[in-house]
């Protein structure tokens, strides 16, 4: 009788399990006495460099038998309003010239406490995670792009992961001392190995946490701060690119060969606008779907219907003229620069005088009775305003800066800490213990260091030496649009006709002299605004120097 053998798969038993490993401080620390008296053994250590070359400066620094220095590298700055000696760390971004590693020893729980290498054959991984502390000190974690809460000890799915990487530590420990016992004795080389990992400080823009709907939260301050719908950035927006452009092009004297492309943009913009924020009123437009009788979209509606202008060379009602953008051909695109859908067949003249010709009000500010602004900011009162595309993600939730509390004080910005993690599946994960606690600085912070630069301004004995190595090259539009500049604009001739020409064009710049420019350029407006800012006797530090006078061998004025 054959035996049918059940095929089974075994696992391999781990070299260790979770139970067996522990995060502790980076061995250099480890010179003070071991066991209870030894506070903050168990807690990664956060290291502060003042140089580009920070990863180099922290290796050496490891294997340099001076790596109890390691203790000499705690950031210099702390949160506003709290002690030096316990208070959050404030990290600056590299701008300021810091840089910030979290380091620490992944040990055995032995006696020796000997250091764990993770294995890569083994399934083992090696990591950070940075944790933002909530107000009442429990921790979040950073899961996509969002902060969902977790238990301290734990690591949540899908938790966003930080590199570690290890480096040598060479003994400095005297006979008889703590390091020495733990096997750091003076003198030899890698003795032991710490785990390190880059803090993206630079990161704190997209880790800070996004505000869930601006537009609510607009909309919510509206009665409390008095807002209209004339503060609604849709009306802004209306003002900006449709008011304002059709008023210049109605001012006398107006002429040149782009009218009817201006005219063209204009519409198609207002067309843009009501699909965006009066759906029903395009509806009305392009489908002749009903609105409600007497509501203020209906107001619009009648507005725009009441106004002619030219389309081809005969008067067409407004609302006429921005259904032919739609039907049968959508020309809308061309509103964001996509020109896939080609050119209108139609010529449009928003300029040219009809009959009856353009109300006098049309075009006037909100105050007046009739106008666009004015029928289109009723039109979308009560509406919850509309956030940009372009805005989607980018406003936060504290705002560019601290948000104060109701009793004057200033809210403290999002504090964070760091745990490292092993994970060696199946075993569960090991994590450290949290970090000191730390605010990410912004890139322009008051309290960051400076970062020395020095730029050297040209000798301007010798511009005729200066290589022309920066190229710019012009597309046909943009040249056809420069030579049209004269000096006629200053005597209000307008443009001279330009070359119908496709030649593009290529100039090679000294960046010297750029510089110079810019520079001169850059003072010209420091002390004109001075006057606003009175920041002068805050911009410069100068002290002379004596230096060789510049020689050139050419003739000199």
């Amino acid at each position: 009788m054959t035996q049918t053998m059940i095929p089974t798969r075994v696992l391999p038993i781990p070299k260790h399990s979770s139970s067996d490993l522990q995060w502790l401080a980076p061995s250099p620390l480890w010179r003070g006495p071991v066991g209870p008296a030894a506070s903050g053994i168990a807690q990664p250590w956060i290291a502060e460099f003042a140089s580009d070359d920070f990863v180099t400066d922290f290796t050496r620094l490891l294997a340099g038998g001076h790596a109890d220095d390691l203790e000499q590298t705690a950031p210099s700055g702390v949160a506003a309003g709290t002690s030096t000696a316990t208070g959050p760390f404030r990290l600056y971004q590299p701008l300021s010239m810091r840089y910030y590693l979290v380091t620490a020893t992944l040990a055995c729980r032995r006696p020796g406490i000997p250091d764990h290498l993770v294995s890569a054959r083994e399934g083992d991984r090696a990591f950070f995670v940075l944790r933002q502390l909530a107000p009442d000190g429990t921790e979040r974690a950073r899961v996509g792009r969002q902060w969902l809460p977790v238990a301290g000890a734990a690591l949540a799915d899908g938790e966003e992961e930080h590199p570690l990487h290890t480096a040598p530590v060479t003994g400095f420990g005297t006979p008889g001392s703590t390091a020495a016992r733990l096997g750091l004795p003076a003198g030899r080389e890698a003795a032991r190995r710490v785990y390190f990992g880059y803090i993206p400080v630079a990161r704190r823009q997209s880790v800070e946490p996004v505000m869930a709907d601006p537009a609510a939260a607009l909309a919510a301050l509206r009665q409390p701060l008095g807002l209209g719908p004339l503060d609604d950035p849709a009306v802004d927006t209306l003002v900006d690119r449709v008011v304002v452009p059709w008023t210049q092009l109605r001012k006398p004297g107006t002429t040149g060969m782009n009218v009817g492309y201006a005219s063209l943009f204009v519409l198609l913009d207002l067309m843009a606008w009501l699909r965006q924020e009066q759906k029903a009123v395009y509806q009305r437009i392009v489908l002749g779907t009903a609105l409600p009788g007497g509501s203020a979209a209906e107001a619009l509606y009648d507005g725009l219907t009441a106004v002619e202008l030219l389309v081809d060379g005969t008067e067409t009602s407004l609302t006429d003229a921005l259904r032919s953008l739609v039907v049968p051909t959508d020309y809308l695109p061309l509103a964001e620069g996509d020109d896939s859908p080609g050119s209108p067949p139609s010529a449009y003249d928003l300029r040219s005088a009809t009959s009856p010709p353009l109300p006098g009000a049309w075009l006037a500010g909100h105050q007046t009775s009739g106008s666009l602004t004015r029928l289109a900011a009723a039109a979308v009162e009560g509406n919850t305003p509309t956030l940009p595309p372009e805005l989607q993600g980018m406003i936060r939730e504290h705002g560019p800066g601290r948000t104060p509390n109701p009793d004057g004080t200033a809210e403290s910005d999002p504090r964070y800490v760091i745990r490292l993690v092993w994970v060696s599946p199946p075993c569960r994960p090991v994590l450290s213990e949290p970090t000191r606690a730390f605010e990410l600085a912004r890139a322009m912070d008051a309290d960051a260091p400076a970062r020395p630069i020095l730029l050297q301004l040209p000798d301007i004995n010798n511009l005729r030496q200066f290589n022309r190595g920066v190229a710019i090259e012009m597309p046909p539009s943009l040249r056809k649009v420069l030579t049209q500049v004269t000096p006629k604009i200053l005597k209000e001739e307008g443009l001279e006709q330009a070359l119908e020409v496709q030649l593009g064009k290529i100039c090679s710049l000294s960046l010297q002299i750029i510089f110079l420019v810019a520079f001169i350029v850059m003072f010209i407006f420091l002390i004109l605004l001075n006057i606003v800012f009175w920041w002068l006797p805050f911009l410069k530090i100068c002290f002379p120097i004596p230096m060789v006078a510049s020689t050139t061998r050419g003739p000199r004025p």
